[in-house]
């Protein structure tokens, strides 16, 4: 598994190659939700994020692997675990959560078992990638109730790590956005009628060898806000053996990683030769 103890080594080894470790919020039990910049300022820029989704956290390695190694002048923003307090929960249990209430919250949601492998959410039992202004609550499996996943909130950016996110966007205004998933090794672009420079996703599909659909029947989430919104390409990839359980994927991290090795520098080339001419 992937410990915070290990989250930080990787930042601070990032900070030694001369990157940017910034924060740009605070989960709801307050731990930071961190931001990593490489490249440069002018032209294009690119944000890549990942664990948003607490049981996926194997995505923040591969994605902090993908930074580590990347060197091209493009802009590139990522951040690594968007849902912290999630991740812990997934990886720590109970013990991660010192606020007794929100101990109990998280405890009965779950159906009273402490077996959390399977959590998707925030603390706040909400899915944070169902939880953005696009269509918000109309996708085919989300619910109107805290659960373990598919719960939509109150209302869009109710929640402080989808606020961030969505903030960051908008204050860095990228040409492309990543969201990395797991699992099932397929790449989603598009959201509705919408799907601005599909080549990008394919051209990710052949370097990664990844399949390449439209998305359909999702809602809410942070990729169909970017796509409408900008009216750019924001791609979801959905990285791992789907036979596996996401305890295993931990296990395929650098092969996951090699197959997605080139993906920053294509969406650098991207922005650099079809957005800035």
């Amino acid at each position: 598994m992937f410990t915070w103890s290990d989250y930080m080594q990787k930042l601070e080894e990032l900070r030694g190659q001369g990157a940017q470790v910034f924060i740009v919020g605070y989960s709801v039990l307050g731990r930071p939700i961190y931001g990593v910049f490489k490249g440069g300022y002018s032209g294009g820029q690119v944000l890549i994020q990942a664990a948003i989704h607490a049981r996926e956290g194997v995505t923040a390695p591969v994605v902090l692997k993908m930074m580590e190694n990347y060197s091209g002048s493009a802009g590139v923003w990522c951040l690594p675990m968007v849902n912290p307090d999630g991740a812990e929960l997934v990886r720590v249990g109970l013990d991660s959560v010192a606020d007794e209430k929100k101990r109990g919250f998280v405890l009965e949601v779950n159906g009273g078992s402490e077996d959390f492998s399977l959590w998707k959410a925030n603390i706040n039992a909400v899915d944070l990638n169902v939880n953005f202004p696009a269509k918000w609550g109309t996708g085919t499996q989300n619910v109107t109730y805290p659960a373990p996943g598919n719960y939509i909130g109150a209302y869009p950016l109710d929640q402080p790590e989808s606020r961030a996110l969505h903030d960051f966007t908008l204050k860095i205004q990228p040409a492309v956005t990543l969201s990395y998933h797991a699992k099932g090794e397929v790449i989603y672009k598009g959201f509705e009628c919408a799907d601005p420079y599909p080549e990008l996703a394919q051209s990710l599909g052949k370097s990664t060898g990844y399949g390449v659909f439209s998305s359909g029947g999702s809602a809410g989430g942070y990729k169909d806000w970017f796509v409408t919104t900008s009216y750019l390409p924001g791609v979801t990839v959905e990285v791992g053996d789907s036979a596996a359980s996401y305890g295993e994927l931990y296990a395929q991290t650098d092969a996951i990683y090699a197959r997605n090795a080139q993906v920053l520098d294509i969406c650098a080339r991207f922005v650099q030769d079809i957005l800035n001419g």
